[in-house]
């Protein structure tokens, strides 16, 4: 008799949709300082922990540009001294736009950015 295969899910994959792929994968390359692992006209991902991956993509031929956006993308450090340590090399840099200050909140140090899309970057510690 075939044992049953358990098949265990997981999220690994967090996509945001964006307006305009060349803008957006510019600036995700030089925010991650990482290059893409997969890009076409439409969908370009990016290597996360392990095999996890996080994308943008268009959602289509021709995007709404003027959909809301209301992703929160999120980039957990080691440490508090990590997350002021991003917070002091991004803070100078024209390309990022800093929504929030760091603050002290319930899970730790935490600031805000936001991407070309209006979608919020937060960066805090690992939970």
């Amino acid at each position: 008799m075939m044992k049953a295969m358990s098949l265990v899910t997981k999220p690994n994959l967090q996509l945001i949709y964006v307006s305009d792929i060349d803008r957006s994968t510019a600036f995700y390359t030089m925010l991650f300082g990482a290059n893409p692992v997969f890009e076409s006209p439409r969908y370009v991902a990016f290597a996360a922990e392990g095999e996890d991956l996080f994308a943008i993509w268009t959602g289509g031929n021709k995007p709404d540009v003027s959909a809301p956006r209301f992703s929160e993308v999120g980039i957990m450090l080691p440490s508090n001294d990590d997350v002021d340590r991003l917070f002091c090399k991004w803070k100078d840099n024209s390309e990022i736009k800093i929504m929030q200050e760091p603050y002290d909140e319930v899970f730790g140090r935490t600031f805000l950015v936001e991407d070309p899309d209006g979608h919020i970057i937060r960066v805090c510690p690992i939970d």
